[in-house]
């Protein structure tokens, strides 16, 4: 997919790094400019020194689409915020693709704002649209082990949003669900409560089930983590996840939840999905690391399109 790549580690404000997109641009001429910010504040210096160039703002920041839109900006709102701004960029460009803002052929230009990833270098990527970028599955930045299947994932990615949604309108209640090599999982870890899942017949305790997703959402409710193997098999509800202590990067303000489930995918091959009881969001773990944040709020297309319906 990708002509050229521009990336610098030193310091670049938002109107030095609009300038060089714009010369980018102009070197280059290119069909669009995608620009994917958080503040805004990189969509604002493109809009003033554009001229002719459309510039097409992506974020995954409510009150900036808002901002954006009251403006009469054209902005595009993003589900999904990658860890990796490699991956972000492609999310961005298949978003905007989809949403029909562009099409399979066209050169555009797409950066990243510093405002994105505050601790990493920015990111300008110069590339011809092509229609693999349509599709980009999330199971591309996780480790499938232990016969983690694609389907028990992207259902678990959306009970966790189901259970992110009612966590948005003021109830205290968030889960972790802990996906695939579920013995090294339970493994030093222990039972808070009685397992509500012991006894019940197997369709009854897989998660791919429709008719047992309110019961999940209502056992979010208990403290502990959801154990599934990887067929989506639901070995145990309120487990005390533990692990011996490790040296791991996490995004600051992420609590002892989603330190818990980080610690265990970094132990096992087990994959984390993670809702935060404070701001809903649903937080995707892998090998220890955050790889993935959903806004459990807009709309997506499955596991394998990380693309909306627009």
């Amino acid at each position: 997919m990708t002509k050229g790549r521009y990336s610098s580690s030193s310091p670049r404000s938002d109107e030095e790094l609009a300038q060089m997109v714009i010369n980018v641009a102009e070197a280059s001429h290119v069909d669009g400019i995608i620009c994917i910010t958080e503040s805004g504040l990189l969509a604002q210096h493109l809009y003033r020194q554009s001229g002719d160039f459309r510039v097409i703002a992506t974020t995954t920041n409510n009150k900036t689409y808002d901002t954006l839109t009251k403006a009469g900006r054209e902005v595009i709102r993003l589900p999904f915020y990658m860890a990796d701004k490699y991956h972000q960029i492609r999310h961005a460009i298949a978003v905007v693709l989809r949403c029909s803002s562009v099409s399979i052929g066209d050169l555009i230009v797409c950066a990243i704002g510093h405002d994105v990833y505050k601790e990493k270098e920015t990111l300008i990527v110069l590339t011809e649209i092509e229609a693999s970028v349509e599709r980009l599955a999330i199971s591309d930045l996780i480790t499938l082990t232990d016969g983690i299947q694609p389907k028990a994932l992207e259902t678990a990615v959306l009970v966790a949003c189901k259970i992110g949604r009612v966590a948005r309108r003021g109830k205290r209640i968030g889960a972790i669900f802990m996906l695939g090599d579920s013995i090294k999982v339970q493994q030093g870890s222990r039972q808070l409560v009685p397992n509500p899942f012991h006894g019940h017949k197997k369709s009854r305790r897989l998660l791919t089930n429709p008719d047992i997703h309110d019961a999940l959402v209502e056992l979010s409710k208990l403290d502990g983590a959801f154990v599934l193997r990887g067929d989506g098999f639901i070995q145990a509800a309120g487990v005390f996840l533990t692990s011996p202590p490790t040296e791991m990067e996490l995004v600051a303000g992420l609590g002892a939840r989603h330190a818990a489930a980080a610690a265990v995918t970094m132990r096992s091959k087990a994959t984390a999905i993670v809702v935060s009881a404070t701001d809903g969001n649903v937080r995707v773990f892998s090998g220890g690391r955050m790889v993935l944040q959903i806004d459990p709020d807009v709309s997506h297309a499955h596991i394998g399109m990380d693309t909306p319906s627009c």
